[in-house]
């Protein structure tokens, strides 16, 4: 029998990182009544990246639903007629996450937008019915919606 021997390298540990975001204000920052054609508003959300170290890429989606004593279809008709933008850092370096449609709000930018350990940004959002789209069809009309950031390791 040929001789044997055996050493280890001990006590190896990886430990996982935690990533969160925290957002400000947590609260809706739409609460619009009596919309016509060519309506707008802005409103902004500061997105901060919790993790001291580990930079995150964020996407940003809509959920949206029926609005209390409406349907789902006038719900759909409605987030196909309101066009929005969402602008990461526009009071610094401006860059557009997103125009189009409020139905297709989902996971913009397809690449996801890097936020540094750490690091915080104002992300603005503005809302628009365009005159050519407030027909009788989305006449009374009513949608809510939720604003997702889902964040990822970079």
């Amino acid at each position: 029998m040929p001789f044997t021997f055996q050493a280890l390298n001990e006590d190896n540990t990886i430990n996982d990182a935690e990533i969160s975001l925290t957002l400000n204000p947590a609260a809706a920052i739409f609460t619009e009544t009596d919309w016509v054609g060519g309506s707008t508003a802005s409103d902004t959300i500061n997105v901060t990246n919790d993790n001291a170290t580990v930079a995150v890429n964020y996407f940003v989606s809509a959920d949206w639903y029926a609005a209390a004593g409406d349907t789902v279809q006038n719900a759909r008709l409605l987030a196909e007629k309101l066009e929005v933008e969402v602008t990461a850092d526009p009071l610094g370096t401006p860059a557009v996450l997103f125009t189009g449609k409020l139905a297709d709000l989902i996971q913009q930018p397809p690449a996801g937008r890097t936020l540094a350990g750490g690091a915080n940004e104002d992300v603005e959002f503005t809302l628009t019915l365009p005159a050519a789209d407030a027909t009788d069809l989305v006449q009374g009309v009513g949608i809510e919606f939720d604003l997702v950031f889902v964040a990822v390791s970079a």
